[in-house]
C-alpha cells in the first residue's frame, strides 16, 4: 500500500514540474507532520497561514549540477536533505507531511545567496532542544531566521516573537513539552524571544507560491 501511495506522490511531484513550477534557491518549505498527528506538541501551541499547523521549515538549496536540497535544522544537526526524502521521508509511518512552499518578497531576496553561503558552513551543528539563542545549536525555524538575519547585515528579516508552550486549548503548557525538556534536563524558556515556522508563515515577509 505505501509502495501504491509513494508512486502517486511522485505523479504529483512530475505534474507540478510539467506545470511550470520550478523551487528556487532561498525558498523555504513549511511542513505540517502527518495531519493525523494531533498530540504533535508544536501544534498545540501555534498557530500558522490559513488552517495549517506547521512543525518544521527548511530552505531550499539548488547546487551547481542542479541538485535540489533542503538546508534543515532537524534531529540530531543541521544538515542537507535531497528534496524528495525532504518531502516523503522514508521514517513516516502513516502518511507524509504536508509541505507548502513560501518565497521570500522581492526585496529580500537579494540575501539569499549570502544566506545559503552562510547555512552551508553551519552543516553539523547540534539541534538546539532548549531553543536557546546564541549557544551555537539551531532548531529549524532559529537557522532561517539566523541565516537571513547575518546575511541582512545583522538585521532581522523576521520578527522574533515571544515563545510558548502552554496549550491554546488549556492555558497549561502541554504535556508533550513537559515531557521534551525533562527529557533533556532543561528549563522550559516559557516567554522567551524565539521563532517557529507557524509565525514564520504569518510575518508578511514571504508570498505561499505552492502545495505538495
Amino acid at each position: 500500500m505505501k509502495n501504491i501511495l509513494l508512486i502517486f506522490l511522485l505523479i504529483r511531484v512530475v505534474n507540478g514540474f510539467a506545470q511550470g513550477f520550478r523551487l528556487e534557491n532561498g525558498d523555504l518549505i513549511f511542513q505540517e507532520s502527518c495531519p493525523k498527528d494531533k498530540d504533535n506538541p508544536i501544534k498545540q501551541v501555534t498557530n500558522s497561514i490559513d488552517s495549517y499547523q506547521f512543525t518544521h521549515v527548511g530552505m531550499v538549496y539548488i547546487n551547481s549540477t542542479g541538485k535540489v536540497y533542503v538546508l534543515e535544522a532537524t534531529i540530531p544537526e543541521v544538515k542537507l536533505t535531497p528534496i524528495h526524502e525532504y518531502l516523503y521521508p522514508s521514517e513516516s509511518k502513516e502518511c507524509y507531511p504536508v509541505s507548502v512552499v513560501g518565497r521570500l518578497k522581492k526585496e529580500y531576496r537579494h540575501l539569499i545567496p549570502d544566506a545559503l553561503n552562510i547555512g552551508l558552513t553551519l552543516t553539523g551543528k547540534a539541534y538546539d532542544h532548549g531553543f536557546i539563542p546564541d549557544n551555537d545549536k539551531y532548531y529549524c525555524s532559529e537557522l532561517i531566521y539566523c541565516i537571513l538575519k547575518e546575511a541582512n547585515g545583522g538585521n532581522d528579516v523576521f520578527p522574533l516573537n515571544v515563545m510558548t508552550f502552554k496549550s491554546k486549548d488549556t492555558g497549561q503548557t502541554a504535556k508533550g513539552w513537559i515531557e521534551h525538556f525533562n527529557t533533556h534536563n532543561l528549563e522550559i524558556p516559557e516567554g522567551k524571544p524565539g521563532i517557529n515556522p507557524g509565525a514564520m508563515s504569518k510575518s508578511g515577509r514571504i508570498d505561499i507560491i505552492h502545495y505538495y
